[in-house]
């Protein structure tokens, strides 16, 4: 018996050695530096998890994506010096740009739009060099085709990704949903302009008749720029590396799958393509045990703790701004814990701990938790649903319509101006947000309807890259409305011959109506005379 129990063993250990072997594949990456690097690293533990075989692109001098891994294979693409920039550096002028914007007063939808498109602008340069320097090197393009690769698993924001899979010949999958230039929804899917808010516009998904005019006339400038100034660029390096008339945008529309870090829970309802795969809050998970001075200082917190995180943001948030924060905070019976590392502050509480890094998933699921005061960013805007927690936001950026869709559905409270913030607006929004149930309630309601779900964002995302690799794509659920030029999309073509027709028929009937009414009244006049 015992020599039959080890043959069996033996035989189901094979049989699962070659099943993983067959279903493991070849995945090239195609990353996006900073927060981007860090969520799609997620999907790709668990791929390697799974047993698939992992190649990341990185340019040299990149300062996020590790040089080398013990779980995915690397190749670098060498840069030139004088393109190498510090992360401090980068982070600094990002940063800069960014609060910039922040504390201008009253910036309208339109500044701000312009503003973004300056920007996608400025970054065609960068982005155009990346790209050279990627397929002038010909050890690595001769090394991606010979290797047989099964998929590419790309940012939609690196433009490298949809050109590569259209050099391969390979399906790609699309991780995340902005383009270079835009919301890729507003590409791949019907994007009603009524009800469907477009990026910096400000809008929720109810709107009047001016904030609609607004709406279209922000996709307009969008449009314009992106087809104008900025594609054409994109397209010149298709044409010289690919040495193909196929746009930059017909290679996006390609896409298999995309996987778009959306629930409709916090998002506003649209319309969807059967390819596109929500996996919004995939980062979120249960909570691990805290660090022993974070956990006394959460378990001893008898009358709750307010998060205050901006992530790397806080280290370049303004004194004079940090002062009044602090202040206000300082007021609260509750404690403090407050992501920061910049100056020390004179106006802290004694309620207030500070430190450079915190677990924040982790110290929002702890149940003393009552509120999360933050910049809106996506990631903790999902945690913070996953966990229950309202949020006091103060937006910087693009992270305004993350608050206002969390503010619609009754979950968090706005503070819109940065610049002129001061102590007594932030007390009060927090005690707010704490002493008002309802805010609670709303926040925690989100929370079972984001985790009542049939299969968890990770797994379904591990299940549509799978899919796609067992299939060899997934052509079956693109539609065919992408590839129709835009009149017989929005059938202008058929509406022009109906009318055409139509004016026909009106015509032949006036003449007919006409010729009646001649020979009536001939008749009549005829009749007279006799």
């Amino acid at each position: 018996m015992a020599p039959m129990r080890r043959m069996l063993g033996t035989s189901v250990f094979l049989c699962a050695a070659v099943l993983s072997s067959v279903q493991a594949g070849k995945i090239l990456v195609v990353p996006v530096e900073a927060s981007h690097w860090i969520n799609i690293k997620i999907l790709m533990m668990e791929l390697v998890q799974k047993g698939h075989e992992l190649t990341v692109l990185r340019p040299s001098n990149s300062f996020y994506i590790e040089e080398y891994s013990e779980d995915f294979r690397v190749i670098n693409v060498s840069m030139a010096e004088n393109q190498a920039m510090s992360r401090d550096k980068f982070e600094k002028y990002a940063l800069e740009f960014v609060f910039t914007i922040a504390l201008s007063k009253h910036s309208s939808p339109f500044s701000l739009a312009w503003n973004f498109i300056q920007t996608v602008l400025s970054g065609t340069q960068i982005v155009s060099v990346a790209v050279s320097a990627l397929f002038e090197n010909n050890n690595i393009m001769n090394e991606l085709r010979n290797t047989r690769f099964d998929l590419v698993l790309a940012d939609p924001y690196n433009i490298a990704g949809p050109m590569l899979a259209h050099h391969l010949k390979l399906p790609m999958v699309f991780f995340g949903r902005w383009m270079p230039t835009e919301d890729i929804h507003f590409v791949t899917a019907p994007s009603p302009l009524s009800y469907v808010p477009v990026i910096n516009s400000r809008q929720t998904d109810k709107m009047y008749f001016s904030e609609r005019v607004t709406n279209v006339l922000l996709f307009s400038m969008y449009y314009v720029a992106s087809h104008l100034l900025i594609y054409p660029v994109y397209d010149k390096l298709c044409q010289l590396y690919l040495h193909t008339d196929v746009g930059l945008l017909e290679m996006y529309k390609k896409a298999d799958i995309y996987l778009m870090k959306v629930d409709f829970v916090f998002e506003f309802p649209r319309p969807i393509m059967p390819n596109a795969v929500y996996i919004g809050g995939f980062q979120c998970k249960p909570t691990k045990p805290l660090p022993h001075h974070l956990q006394q200082f959460m378990d001893g917190a008898s009358q709750g703790v307010v998060v205050f995180s901006m992530v790397t943001l806080a280290k370049y948030l303004p004194y004079n701004i940090a002062r009044e924060i602090a202040a206000g905070l300082a007021r609260l019976p509750e404690k403090v814990i407050w992501r920061y590392s910049g100056e020390k502050l004179d106006t802290l509480g004694n309620n207030t701990l500070i430190a450079d890094w915190i677990p924040q998933n982790d110290i929002l699921g702890h149940p003393n938790t009552k509120a999360f005061l933050a910049h809106g960013g996506e990631n903790g805007v999902y945690e913070a649903i996953y966990h229950g927690v309202p949020i006091v936001g103060i937006p910087l950026f693009d992270q305004f319509e993350n608050i206002l869709r969390l503010k619609t559905k009754g979950a968090a409270i706005l503070l819109e101006n940065l610049a002129d913030i001061n102590s007594e607006e932030i007390f009060s929004a927090v005690r707010l947000i704490i002493d008002d149930p309802s805010y609670g309630a709303a926040m925690k309601h989100l929370s079972k309807l984001h985790r009542d779900t049939p299969i968890a964002p990770l797994n379904a995302a591990v299940f549509w890259t799978e899919f796609t690799m067992r299939h060899g794509g997934a052509g079956h659920l693109q539609a065919v409305g992408n590839n129709l030029p835009w009149y017989q999309y929005y059938l202008l073509d058929v509406i022009a011959f109906l009318a055409f027709i139509a004016i026909i028929c009106i015509s032949l009937l006036y003449k007919f109506l006409k010729a009646i009414f001649r020979k009536c009244c001939s008749r009549k006049k005829k009749n007279k005379r006799d």
